[in-house]
């Protein structure tokens, strides 16, 4: 079941749900409907439509014709001799003119951006490599953007026990004209995972750390464009180049995340931004494929997540919401964290909130227990801000799962509340924001913490955040 476009009236969004295992193969429901029941559907749905990445499915070109030999033999002689740039301009001319280039050129492409760094002993080489580096990125992420993802399954095979084509089909795309370019760098990492932990284990930034980035945003953007291709159909999510890199159970689900969630939260948030977004990418196709039933479970994902989630410290916590696009897996998160709080202001009546799980449309845990919630060390500033950060995130995913994302013109509010829970929205917000900035302050006077201004400041923001985005939702 997915989500396959949306329609729009005066009054109300719908969107086209297409089920392959159901006899009615497409259904017309509101937005309201499903925000109540599927919220997933629609964080999927906006997810395969989210344009940060350069390639669009539609680019994708249907008629080409193949890169000449002759052009092929030059581009051959050009790396071949160091005359790189010469080499990638002829690349550059057969993509734009439509003629799609081999694997060989491609990994040719890879090999070089991988290739060592020895010989280059000054910075005026160090400068220029890096220049023809990024140049090389540039034409990898172009015929993606024009072939699309199958271009480079056969890339995926130089790695040394991974294999997405057959040795016989990856044997037969072998061309001994480009046996000395052929240096074969992936081959020194097990798998796609083996070369994520290298990338982002890695304790220096020279040019061979930033070179190795380089191709790991290469190899995320083919992963997710080919999985954003796939999302509307649970058999295809199966068959997607990013589920073939996880390990699966004897039922052939996905239900042991440790490994990689290890691999990918233990050096974060990484200090170089671009890794830091790439970790984001790669966490939300894990989120996104667990997102399917009969592929994973997502509480097994939850859970195992929370493991790492709650050692983070305070920032650290606050980034890696921030880097999640899924506030449905959020607020499943923050769940988990706010059974793990002190819960002696919640009033008795409410206290069975602790162990139930977030309702969609639902406001009643929001006001009457998560913002009267403690952390169980008050006397620690760090764990204070934790827990207002992890208070102010629920609020805001619990707005944004009820909030109808597509614009329309007209002065009707894109709220997806019904009428009851609105009416307790007006009623509490204000009570239940004072009486929360209140508790906390008291807290914050009584623990004396004046010498932390940093924090504090954070945590104040945080509150207020929060109070102007209740005051301005409805």
């Amino acid at each position: 079941m997915a989500i396959v476009s949306y329609r729009e009236t005066l009054s109300e969004v719908f969107y086209t749900i297409e089920d392959r295992n159901s006899p009615i193969e497409k259904e017309e429901i509101s937005a309201k409907q499903i925000l109540a029941s599927r919220p997933y559907l629609v964080e999927i749905y906006q997810y395969k439509n989210d344009v940060t990445i350069e390639t669009r499915l539609e680019n994708i070109l249907q008629k080409y014709d193949k890169c000449p030999r002759r052009s092929q033999q030059m581009i051959i002689d050009y790396f071949e001799v160091g005359r790189h740039n010469e080499g990638m301009q002829l690349i550059e001319n057969q993509v734009a003119s439509h003629k799609k280039p081999p694997f060989n050129i491609l990994i040719t492409l890879i090999n070089f951006i991988l290739q060592p760094k020895d010989e280059l002993r000054n910075k005026r080489k160090l400068i220029s490599h890096w220049l023809e580096c990024k140049r090389a990125h540039a034409i990898l992420l172009d015929i993606l953007s024009l072939y699309g993802p199958d271009i480079y399954l056969p890339v995926f095979n130089e790695f040394r026990s991974f294999e997405l084509i057959s040795s016989k089909d990856k044997k037969a795309l072998r061309d001994e004209s480009y046996e000395l370019l052929d240096t074969q760098q992936l081959g020194e990492y097990r798998d796609f995972w083996n070369f994520t932990d290298r990338v982002l284990s890695a304790t220096t930034t020279d040019l061979e750390t930033k070179c190795c980035g380089l191709i790991l945003d290469f190899f995320v953007n083919v992963l997710q464009v080919d999985l954003k291709s796939r999302v509307h159909c649970e058999s295809e999510v199966m068959n997607s180049i990013f589920m073939r890199t996880l390990k699966r159970d004897a039922l052939n689900k996905l239900s042991k995340f440790d490994h990689y969630l290890k691999l990918l939260l233990r050096e974060f948030p990484n200090q170089n931004e671009d890794l830091f977004h790439l970790t984001g990418d790669i966490l939300n196709m894990i989120i996104t494929v667990s997102s399917f039933d009969k592929v994973s479970n997502m509480e097994e994902l939850v859970s195992q997540t929370y493991t790492h989630f709650r050692e983070m410290t305070a920032d650290a916590c606050q980034q890696f919401m921030q880097i999640i696009k899924y506030p449905s897996f959020i607020l499943a998160l923050c769940d988990l964290a706010l059974a793990d709080t002190d819960v002696s202001h919640v009033p008795e009546e409410h206290k069975h909130y602790r162990k139930q799980k977030h309702r969609p449309l639902a406001l009643e845990k929001l006001f009457f227990y998560a913002f009267k919630t403690l952390p169980l060390e008050p006397d620690d500033l760090e764990n204070v801000y934790r827990h207002i950060a992890v208070v102010s995130k629920y609020c805001m995913c619990v707005l944004s799962t009820a909030t109808v994302s597509h614009k329309r013109d007209n002065t009707e509010t894109n709220t997806a509340f019904p009428s009851d829970q609105l009416e307790l929205f007006i009623g509490e917000k204000d009570e239940a924001m004072l009486h929360w900035e209140n508790t906390i302050e008291k807290l914050l006077r009584n623990n004396k913490f004046n010498g932390d201004i940093s924090t504090l400041e954070k945590i104040r923001w945080s509150m207020k955040i929060v109070k102007i985005t209740l005051t301005e939702y409805f």
